[in-house]
């Protein structure tokens, strides 16, 4: 029997962190901190779906939070630190810039080494999508950081894929239910998830590297080098 990796919770190595800052000038691997905390918040999932379904729909999953949010986005602002929450070969971390500019910042971890490869981003000039929903799928199964529906909302984000199943609006619907307003209507829920998971995006395997179709993705030939790819690739499968 195939032994089953569980991948313990953990924050980025001092190496990893490093690799991530050093596309940010002058910015030090000490601003990255633990942000598991943010799970409890309401308002940081309406920031992960926010833009991603029709506003009607997001307000009645996330009634009457958007003075949160505003007080969610200073919060982190003020504390000086970047929040990261580490699912294992795969990170979240959610960077702030000068005025306005930040966003979520999804980056694989391939174990033994330093390396923190970028494969999405939700912000200005994002790129993406970075995950097929197989991937997701291990992800949600194999990480123990918070529990099966957060960390399928966690990776909403990244995901992109043509092929996803219908089943998975099901599954996305009653993972909203359990971070939002527990009295919204579950088909408004499902209608939600299924604007979520809407994607035109195919993945495909050669030479056991997956790619991407995606104009935006850097996932694809010529998006990654070819060693990045492979190295991606791994760490997710």
């Amino acid at each position: 029997m195939r032994r089953r990796t569980v991948y313990p919770p953990r924050m980025l190595t001092h190496d990893q962190a490093v690799d991530f800052v050093r596309r940010y000038d002058g910015v030090p691997p000490e601003i990255l901190a633990d942000g598991t905390w943010m799970l409890t918040r309401r308002a940081f999932w309406l920031s992960l779906v926010d833009g991603s379904a029709e506003p009607d729909l997001v307000g009645a999953l996330f009634d009457g939070e958007d003075d949160d949010l505003e007080a969610f986005d200073d919060q982190i602002r003020s504390s000086g630190r970047w929040p990261v929450v580490n699912l294992g070969p795969l990170a979240v971390v959610l960077w702030h810039g000068y005025e306005f500019e930040g966003g979520y910042d999804f980056v694989v971890l391939p174990p033994g080494t330093d390396r923190c490869v970028s494969i999405a981003a939700v912000e200005g000039h994002g790129h993406g999508p970075g995950l097929s929903w197989p991937e997701v799928q291990r992800l949600v199964t194999h990480a123990t950081v918070a529990t099966p529906e957060q960390r399928l909302l966690l990776l909403l984000p990244a995901l992109g894929d043509a092929e996803t199943p219908d089943s998975a609006i099901d599954q996305v619907a009653a993972a909203l239910l359990t971070v939002g307003n527990t009295d919204c209507p579950p088909k408004l829920a499902e209608e939600a998830a299924r604007q979520i998971l809407e994607d035109t995006a195919h993945w495909t395997t050669t030479h056991n590297t997956v790619t991407c179709d995606a104009e935006y993705a850097v996932r694809r030939p010529g998006g990654l080098s070819p060693s990045d790819l492979l190295l991606v690739t791994q760490a997710l499968s």
